[in-house]
């Protein structure tokens, strides 16, 4: 789940669910028919959430869902602030909910109709401008015939003796690279913010000749499958992938980092009320564990997990393999910081 190459320079200049959750409730039924346009990341994410839910939803509302594509930030505050927003509603990382916030780019939730007592507790999963999505993580991969020793944490990765061979880290700042150098510094997981940028890119540098960088995540699952890179942080459904291809790897969940996908609505959408809907249905047990049957991304709707196969939990972000195993990533932080750690980890990286 990760959007294209942004700064804030850059976008600066372009079962038990509540009654509001269950589409019997009069707070969420459709008068009628409407629809909404859905800004997605595309691809088998977006035919997972056809499945899953637009189409589920349709069939129960009458409300139609279109989808559209090129979600970046830019793009957004270029629509808003043009007065006529094609789109409706957004899925965004969740730092948007503070980027687009703070610039007017963005609705209330109107909680009268998104029930948000379900959700999963963590700092900041909810705002008044945004609801949660989907579950996903980075995780640490590792070659499966490179030792008889199973790496435990990120210290290990940085054990160039016993782990020979090339890491695999995401060109981003915020792709988890800092936070994994900081645990391998020894850094608790309760300390980690506000990151400490320069303690960070001094401990890469005691591996930087032996990193890949990959720019996308199909350039990372080619890694692991070629056999590239030995070791590195990666989103867990590219490691699943790489596995179902037969590629010797393996996901270690110690320390792995967990964040989610946001859904927002675009300050003077067109169709604000039935994105609301589409909003709560996908929240909605019925919903949320659709998508995780359809999909590696975990539901952030813990009831759902009752109702998920336990062969197929297991598989999932956030599931019981994850349970007291993860960081949740401080996307606040990442809000207010990401410009300042791309700015510093790019002057790293070509020094």
């Amino acid at each position: 789940m990760e959007t294209s190459k942004w700064t804030r320079r850059r976008v600066l200049a372009a079962g038990g669910a509540a009654a509001a959750l269950t589409f019997g409730a009069p707070a969420i039924r459709a008068q009628g028919k409407g629809r909404v346009v859905f800004g997605t990341w595309g691809g088998s994410w977006e035919a997972a959430m056809r499945k899953a839910w637009f189409d589920p939803f349709t069939a129960k509302t009458g409300i139609e869902v279109v989808t559209a594509s090129g979600n970046t930030y830019g793009k957004i505050q270029s629509m808003v602030e043009s007065g006529r927003p094609e789109w409706d509603m957004v899925e965004v990382q969740p730092d948007f909910q503070w980027i687009g916030a703070d610039k007017g780019l963005l609705e209330k939730i109107n909680f009268s109709i998104v029930d948000k007592t379900p959700i999963m507790p963590g700092k900041d999963m909810v705002t008044e401008y945004s609801v949660p999505q989907v579950l996903f993580s980075r995780v640490m991969f590792y070659n499966t015939k490179m030792s008889p020793d199973v790496p435990k944490d990120w210290a290990d990765v940085w054990d160039l003796k016993k782990y020979p061979g090339k890491r695999a880290f995401f060109t981003r700042a915020h792709g988890g690279v800092l936070e994994a150098a900081l645990m391998a510094d020894g850094v608790s997981t309760d300390k980690l913010y506000p990151l400490d940028i320069p303690r960070a890119l001094k401990k890469l540098s005691q591996i930087k000749s032996h990193i890949l960088w990959y720019d996308g995540l199909a350039q990372a699952e080619q890694y692991m499958t070629d056999g590239q890179a030995q070791l590195g942080l990666v989103s867990d459904g590219r490691v699943l992938a790489a596995i179902g291809n037969k590629a010797p790897v393996a996901v270690q969940n110690n320390q792995s980092l967990l964040t989610w996908s946001t859904m927002v609505v675009l300050k003077g959408a067109k169709n604000s009320e039935a994105a609301m809907k589409l909003m709560a249905y996908a929240l909605s047990v019925e919903g949320q564990t659709a998508i995780a049957l359809a999909y590696t991304y975990g539901p952030v709707v813990p009831a759902a997990f009752k109702a998920i196969p336990e062969a197929r939990a297991v598989t999932l972000s956030g599931g019981p393999q994850q349970q007291g195993k993860y960081v949740l990533l401080d996307a606040a932080w990442w809000g207010k910081n990401t410009d300042s750690a791309t700015e510093q980890m790019t002057a790293w990286r070509v020094s």
